[in-house]
């Protein structure tokens, strides 16, 4: 197959690439000019193809001829942008790929989108697993935005008969993403790069003002990790993915015909929590950690993937933990150490 992949030099586009060039597929590989990590791809196997979202005349070769598109680019909550660049390009940008393939692709046998699990955020209090009979209630501007673009996939299938699927992703990383202070995982445990996140915020809520309270509260100058507990000293659980498990599960999507018109949530295997996460980041990083609790902790987030594991064969095969090892061990054979 030709495989379109927007966003090819992201974190699940990137192993998706790879993935599909081992399998013996064609890979167009399309991403914005300057992206060092998608023209990586070209010497790998891949045609590059450079582009933007918003200016659809730049679509128009990436889509032509090709028998699936694998759709991942997105302005993301990590990059913190703005309201209206979610909208711009998670909803408009959307409809200018599908506008494309419907007319420079007519033998368009997929069209997979990659929305998110933020499409059920309002029903984070739920107790136990979210799959995907949970209604869509997105609580942000982001979550509506991934919303509005599945209905958008939705309607191209019935009306031009574009054949679509959708994955709705965890949050998810690259191993060394973990035990990186500076990256955006580890401004959720690392203290002083907490501290200097929540410092730069230009308008930021009581709940987070209160929060670096007590995140100066913890710091004496030396480098160490927090653990975010609720007041009553109960740590939630999470659901961290791998994104070689998330660009498998993509990969699953492309030719079953039982996954036209179907959504599935791709994560780990099990969740975790978020304080065996932080301790076990400490233990293995040789870092203190500091146990802060407070009101801004995150609910107890635990996404299925069961749906895809049973209809799809999805099998992810690695947990934060294992993850957290491979960095590292990546890292001891560097001689490096953590940002």
């Amino acid at each position: 197959m030709k495989v379109l992949v927007t966003g090819a030099g992201g974190r699940i586009g990137t192993h998706l690439c790879h993935l599909l060039l081992a399998q013996g597929h064609d890979v167009r590989a399309f991403g914005v000019v300057d992206d060092p990590n998608l023209l990586a791809l070209g010497p790998a196997g891949a045609e590059v193809v450079t582009g933007d979202l918003e200016r659809p005349e730049t679509l128009t070769d990436a889509v032509s001829g090709v028998d699936a598109v694998c759709h991942l680019a997105a302005a993301l909550t990590t990059h913190d942008v703005s309201d209206d660049r979610y909208v711009d390009v998670n909803l408009r940008g959307t409809f200018n790929v599908l506008e494309a393939a419907r007319r420079g692709a007519p033998d368009l046998q997929r069209f997979v989108y990659t929305s998110s699990d933020a499409v059920y955020w309002s029903t984070a209090a739920t107790d136990g697993p979210i799959d995907e009979t949970h209604a869509l209630l997105p609580g942000t501007v982001y979550g509506a935005t991934k919303v509005g673009a599945e209905l958008l996939c939705r309607s191209f299938w019935q009306t031009y008969g574009i054949p679509f699927t959708t994955m709705r992703p965890t949050a998810t990383a690259n191993p060394a993403e973990l035990i990186r202070a500076d990256s955006v995982f580890g401004r959720r445990w690392f203290l002083q790069s907490a501290i200097s996140w929540y410092s730069a915020r230009v308008a930021p809520s009581p709940v987070e003002t209160s929060l670096l309270t007590a995140l100066l509260a913890a710091d004496d100058g030396t480098e160490k990790l927090f653990a975010l507990v609720n007041p009553d000293g109960v740590s939630s659980l999470s659901s961290f993915g791998d994104a070689r498990d998330a660009a498998a599960g993509m990969r699953a999507m492309i030719e079953p015909a039982a996954a036209i018109g179907e959504a599935f949530n791709i994560g780990p295997a099990t969740p975790h929590s978020d304080r065996e996460l932080v301790e076990y980041i400490g233990e293995r990083l040789g870092l203190p950690v500091v146990e802060i609790r407070h009101a801004a902790a995150r609910p107890t987030w635990n996404i299925s993937s069961q749906k895809a594991q049973d209809r799809l064969d999805y099998r992810p095969t690695r947990s934060v933990f294992t993850m957290i090892d491979e960095a590292v061990a990546q890292l001891a054979a560097t001689g490096g150490r953590p940002a």
